[in-house]
């Protein structure tokens, strides 16, 4: 089977976050497991050109009224051929109000379209969803060329992409794997009049899946286009796939499908939407040696960033993520009067490390409380930093709002600090309780808004009291995280047999 691969972002030429890391991983690994296949990612001018080969086919896509020049330059990844689509007015200039096309229809906005995505500020998802529905367009001709099997997309930038596949009757199957259920790309109907996705939402075959389910919003929605058109869908989760079938309820901080849980159900009960994990790319085999090596080093690097606190021995709990609203809302939100946050810190004997950079509110709110003795908080990209709160940390703290299925649990379990989970999403699939006799972690969940965050509270104690403690028990947990291993190569085995060879059969 042939199979074209389709995404916004590839690692190492293009990673804002996991489509980056599975697009950069799952398709060597499926070529490693006999499957024919290929990549197609924009060529965005923040590109490093070291990895562009020359271009081997150019085009002309007729896009609102103008033929955009497109050339698919060549490239590999660890044995994957890359197509690596061009075009200039969506992928590499950076506009200003100044410059701006004064009579471009529709009128395109200032930003820097030489970067994977734009943070459109008047209207969400203005300059992405005329950028992705340019791409869609663009790989319409480059599926004519290499004619695949199977299209295979990710999340709702390319749903666009087989709404145009099915109004042509394009034979080829359709996969589309979901990695944010709240990204949607939700747009008002007012807003794309004269765009050419409105052929989609005026085509009556695809009329009806374009619309956005809640009517009140009077928009379209490109996720929903994708679910709707796949052959098969999956998420990066088992557990993941089942709460997309679930409404939201905020009364608990559930996040649920978002609006389209009633689609993912259907599907769900269809056998046409299942969760596969996702792999993580380890540099070495979890044997006895290393695991001693790896605690040792883990001494050495608490030492290194415990110099900075008032007590340098007190149990670690490091955190290290975007400062964004799935990553840090449980630990701002307050309980009489205080951040949950605050209340972590004030638990006798705890010194807590925060790696993250994000949202001006969040950054804020870390900066606010910078002052206490048992606190460290740097608000920067730091990789260097980041490995080592990862290494160094007693326990890594992760409670996220919603995870799909989540890298950094992985990372810390394989530097033998064991992850404090919010029982959610792929969390639940990758960290096993530390009660539990394979146990490799810490969680917490709660049946009400109160209940989660006095949980998150209570939770670090309990990590905190293991560590203290139940020395032999807490060294156990630590081993068996260190042990525990997600491969890509498990991941590519799924794939193709519970999505490739199914849909190829149909």
């Amino acid at each position: 089977m042939k199979v074209l691969y389709i995404a916004a972002e590839c690692k190492p030429f293009s990673k804002t976050g996991g489509v980056g890391d599975v697009t950069g991983e799952l398709p060597p690994a499926l070529r490693e497991q006999k499957v024919d296949i290929e990549i197609a990612t924009p060529l965005y001018g923040c590109i490093n050109k070291r990895y562009i080969g020359e271009s081997v086919l150019q085009y002309s896509v007729p896009f609102h009224g103008v033929n955009e020049r497109v050339e698919i330059h060549a490239g590999r990844l660890n044995g994957v051929p890359v197509n690596f689509v061009s075009n200039r007015t969506y992928f590499e200039n950076i506009y200003t109000k100044a410059t701006v096309p004064p009579n471009s229809l529709p009128p395109l906005a200032a930003g820097d379209y030489s970067k994977p995505y734009v943070n459109s500020e008047e209207v969400a998802f203005y300059d992405d969803a005329l950028r992705f529905s340019f791409f869609s367009k663009a790989c319409l001709r480059l599926i004519e060329k290499m004619k695949p099997d199977i299209v295979h997309i990710n999340d709702w930038l390319l749903g666009y992409l087989f709404g145009w596949m099915e109004i042509e009757n394009f034979p080829q199957k359709r996969i589309l794997t979901v990695h944010n259920v709240g990204y949607q790309g939700n747009i008002g109907r007012e807003t794309i009049k004269g765009w050419d996705i409105e052929d989609i939402l005026s085509n009556k075959l695809t009329a009806g899946l374009f619309a956005d389910p809640r009517r009140g919003w009077k928009s379209v929605n490109a996720l929903r286009l994708g679910l709707e058109l796949s052959d098969m869908v999956n998420t990066v989760s088992p557990n993941y796939a089942r709460e997309m079938t679930l409404p939201e309820d905020q009364q608990r901080y559930f996040e649920g499908g978002k609006g389209l849980a009633k689609v993912a159900k259907r599907l769900y009960d269809a056998g046409k939407l299942i969760g596969i994990l996702n792999g993580f790319d380890y540099k070495f085999e979890p044997t006895a040696e290393k695991f001693i090596d790896t605690v040792n080093r883990k001494k050495m690097m608490k030492k290194a960033l415990s110099g900075e606190f008032a007590d340098p021995d007190s149990f670690l709990l490091g955190f290290v993520g975007r400062a964004v609203e799935q990553k840090f809302k449980l630990l701002a939100e307050q309980i009489n009067g205080k951040s949950v946050l605050e209340h972590i810190l004030d638990l006798p004997g705890i010194n807590v490390a925060i790696l993250a950079t994000g949202l001006p509110q969040y950054e804020s709110f870390l900066k606010k409380i910078a002052h206490t003795k048992n606190y460290s908080v740097t608000v920067a990209f730091d990789k260097d930093k980041a490995q080592q709160i990862s290494l160094g940390s007693n326990v890594f703290l992760m409670p996220s709002l919603f995870e799909p299925c989540g890298i950094t649990q992985m990372e810390s379990l394989s530097n033998a600090t064991p992850p404090l989970v919010r029982w959610t999403g792929g969390l639940v699939d990758t960290v096993i309780p530390h009660t539990a006799t394979n146990g490799t972690g810490f969680g917490f969940s709660g049946a009400s808004r109160q209940e989660v965050l006095r949980n998150l509270i209570d939770c670090c104690r309990e990590a905190m009291n293991v560590y203290r403690l139940e020395r032999e028990h807490f060294q156990e947990v630590q081993r068996q995280g260190f042990q525990k291993r997600f491969l890509w190569s498990d991941s590519a085995r799924q794939y193709i047999e519970r999505m490739y060879v199914p849909v190829m059969a149909k």
